[in-house]
């Protein structure tokens, strides 16, 4: 069941990052050992603990949302994802927390780095929008769209303040993780307010996933 059908569409961010990366990129550099290979293990090794996770929390559902990588950004990765089924959200953003978790201890474990995880919602009501870009259509003439507007630029705001295993969130999902915590054994942990980049409000609050709710 869809959750405010009547609602504007709207896109969901789900970010990871290596955490402290400059420093890290500057001990290796010290050492004279190339950083590479730690950037290349994120890139490789966490979307295929992601689709674990994904499989794990839609076991017992019909449908597995679309998620997709939306941008990858030097030590960052963005997958987004279009759903509107409240639920499906919520799991799919369990997922995604749980595959943070996962990859953080087992490198650490490893002794090697921290990543975060952040996730955001933007509604697309004329505040934020999508944009078409040609010229980066695909060669077989699938067109490319972009998304732009202050709750896009919020997100990278909202991750700066992420820490080693853990997500932040905005408040539209940590209310949303709030209505689904029996589906997904998730609360939400009251963080702060971190200022809103060129929007009417100075200030919104955010939050932490926290398992075992």
């Amino acid at each position: 069941m869809m959750d405010h059908v009547d609602a504007p569409p709207s896109v969901t961010f789900l970010s990871v990052d290596i955490v402290r990366s400059k420093q890290l990129k500057t001990v290796y550099i010290q050492r004279q050992q190339s950083w590479l290979p730690l950037f290349r293990d994120l890139f490789v090794t966490f979307p295929l603990i992601l689709v674990g996770k994904v499989a794990f929390r839609f076991d017992d559902q019909q449908t597995i949302p679309e998620y997709r990588v939306w941008k990858t950004l030097g030590d960052e990765i963005v997958f987004s994802t279009l759903e509107r089924d409240g639920k499906a959200r919520a799991l799919l953003l369990a997922a995604f927390h749980d595959a943070v978790t996962q990859f953080d201890h087992r490198n650490k474990t490893m002794g090697g780095f921290g990543v975060k995880g952040c996730a955001w919602n933007v509604m697309l009501d004329g505040l934020n929008e999508t944009i078409a870009i040609p010229e980066m259509a695909a060669t077989n003439g699938v067109g490319y769209e972009d998304v732009i507007g202050p709750d896009v630029d919020f997100g990278f705001v909202l991750s700066k303040h992420g820490r080693d295993g853990r997500t932040i969130v905005d408040a539209a999902l940590a209310r949303l993780v709030e209505m689904h915590s029996a589906d997904t054994a998730l609360g939400v942990l009251a963080h702060e307010h971190l200022e809103t980049p060129f929007r009417v409000e100075t200030t919104a609050p955010t939050f932490w996933l926290e398992h075992g709710a």
